[in-house]
């Protein structure tokens, strides 16, 4: 038992060494030529659409709380998220109006509500589109090279958004420079990790798909 415990500690050890030099920070000019061309590729998206799942870690859980859906996106302000499983519920945003969407009953969000949804709306349509999230008076931004993503640590500046989230991580397809997934971490420790899925990019998306 006692040497199935060693090689256990380090094969963990040969792994952990290997990841890490599969990984490496990237210069300030390295960062910039990446940043610049992240933003170009969301620049030329008009639509996106795709299936995602999301997985919360938490001391307060059991397991891992798992839930997928699907995400609609047109520029400029148009999106719906929406979960499928294992709860029906959707947020519907069309510019300024932001509807929820609770098993198949609307409802459309006052001021107050509003501004609650705004900052989670915010990051879920700059996540999924990779735009405006390289703003440096909102985020310090660490850019790494981890062979098939680009990674971007993301340490928020503003006092709102620290309340929130202690750091975000994204990870960009290196092919399409297109975001892949996305990590929140909040200052408890728990961890919300949302993987892209099935990812098509400028098809038209049916007038319906945002209208509640």
């Amino acid at each position: 038992m006692k040497k199935k415990t060693i090689f256990l500690l380090l094969f963990a050890l040969l792994t952990t060494t290997i990841w890490a030099q599969s990984e490496k920070p990237l210069t300030e000019a390295e960062s910039q030529s990446v940043i610049s061309a992240l933003t170009q590729a969301a620049a030329s998206m008009q639509t996106l659409q795709c299936g995602f799942v999301q997985e919360k870690t938490s001391s307060m859980l059991a397991e891992p709380s798992i839930a997928k859906g699907t995400m609609h996106y047109s520029a400029p302000d148009r999106m719906r998220w929406e979960y499928t499983e294992p709860y029906a519920f959707a947020l519907v945003v069309n510019g300024e109006k932001i509807t929820k969407v609770t098993d198949g009953t609307a409802e459309m969000l006052d001021g107050k509500s509003s501004r609650m949804y705004q900052g989670m709306v915010g990051l879920i349509m700059g996540s999924a589109s990779g735009k405006k999230l390289f703003d440096t008076s909102v985020f310090d931004v660490v850019m790494f090279d981890d062979d098939t993503f680009w990674r971007a640590e993301m340490t928020p500046k503003r006092r709102d958004m620290k309340r929130m989230f202690s750091q975000l991580v994204f990870r960009f397809d290196k092919k399409t420079n297109g975001i892949s997934r996305v990590e929140f971490k909040d200052a408890s420790g728990d961890v919300t990790s949302i993987r892209f899925e099935d990812i098509k990019l400028n098809e038209a998306i049916e007038e319906k798909v945002f209208a509640e």
